[in-house]
C-alpha cells in the first residue's frame, strides 16, 4: 500500500454493520449506479476500493465482468465470503498501480475512497489508464447525516486541523477535485435518497470507538476532548439519547470522463 494511504483490515469485522445499505436499498444503488454508467450485461468493470462488496455485489448482476481491488485482504475475504453468484474477481492491489493492461474496462467505479489515498492524483492517472476510449469513471459517494449535524459541528470545534486533514483528496474544502485534474463531468449528480434508524448515542458511541476512518489518526487526548464536547451537545440537544430518530441520506452517482489527452 503507498505510505500514509489508509486500509481498512481493523474495519473488517464491523464494516458492514456500520456502513451497509438498509434492506433493499443496495438494490436502489446498484441501479442507479448501473444507469449513471450505462452499464450493460456486456460491460467489463473495475472497483477500485471495493471493500466487502457493498456495491460490487449489487451492481455485478447488471453487468458482465466484475472485478474489485482493495488494499485490505480482510475486506476482501468478507466480500468472497458473501458470493453467491455474483460475477466478481477480486484482488489485493493498490489503486495507484492498477494490475491491468491499458484500455481493459468500459468503467472504473470509485465510492468515496479518493480521500484515503495518498497519491490519489496518480490513482487518477491510472484509472484513466485502464479505461478504454468512451469508458467513465463513475464516483459515488454517501450524503451527509444532516441528522446529526449538531453533534458533528461540536466534535469538528474541538479537533485540531493538522489532526483532521484526510490523507488524500479533501471533499470538503476541493469539492470539484476531479475537474481540477482535467476530468469532464458527463451527466449531473444523480442521488437516491433512503431513511434508516439511529440513536444518537449510537452515533457518539460510534466516535468513542473509532468506528469511523476519521478517528483513526486522532491521538487520545484530543479523542477524549471530541467525545467530552459531543457528549455535552447531546446533552443539550437530545431529551433521551437512546430514542431513535429517522436518518435522512442518500447515494450520488456521477460520471466523468478522463482528462482529454
Amino acid at each position: 500500500m503507498t505510505a500514509d494511504s489508509v486500509g481498512f483490515d481493523r474495519a473488517a469485522t464491523y464494516y458492514d454493520a456500520t456502513r451497509g445499505f438498509p434492506p433493499g436499498v443496495d438494490r436502489g444503488a446498484a441501479a442507479l449506479v448501473s444507469r449513471v454508467g450505462g452499464l450493460t450485461p456486456e460491460s467489463r468493470v473495475l472497483e477500485i476500493g471495493a471493500g466487502t462488496g457493498r456495491i460490487a455485489l449489487p451492481v455485478s448482476r447488471h453487468i458482465g465482468e466484475y472485478y474489485g481491488i482493495d488494499v485490505s485482504a480482510s475486506m476482501l475475504a468478507r466480500l468472497r465470503g458473501k458470493q453467491d453468484g455474483h460475477k466478481v474477481y477480486t484482488a489485493q492491489a493498490d489503486a495507484t498501480y492498477l494490475p491491468f493492461p491499458n484500455s481493459s474496462f468500459d468503467a472504473v467505479i470509485a465510492v468515496h475512497v479518493f480521500h484515503l489515498i495518498a497519491r490519489w492524483q496518480h490513482a487518477l492517472r491510472e484509472v484513466a489508464r485502464v479505461l478504454r476510449p468512451g469508458g467513465k469513471l463513475l464516483h459515488c459517494w454517501g450524503g451527509r447525516m444532516v441528522t446529526f449535524d449538531v453533534l458533528m459541528t461540536a466534535w469538528r470545534s474541538v479537533i485540531p486541523d493538522e489532526e483532521n486533514q484526510t490523507v488524500g483528496a479533501n471533499y470538503e474544502t476541493q469539492p470539484d477535485f476531479l475537474e481540477d485534474e482535467g476530468w469532464q463531468p458527463l451527466s449531473a449528480a444523480e442521488k437516491y435518497p433512503f431513511t434508516y434508524q439511529k440513536t444518537p448515542q449510537e452515533h457518539v458511541d460510534q466516535l468513542a470507538g473509532r468506528v469511523w476512518s476519521r478517528t483513526w489518526r486522532l491521538s487520545d487526548e484530543t479523542l477524549q476532548a471530541g467525545i467530552a464536547a459531543v457528549q455535552a451537545a447531546l446533552q443539550a440537544h437530545y431529551g433521551d439519547p437512546t430514542i431513535p430518530v429517522t436518518v435522512e441520506t442518500d447515494f450520488t452517482a456521477q460520471a466523468f470522463q478522463p482528462p482529454l489527452g
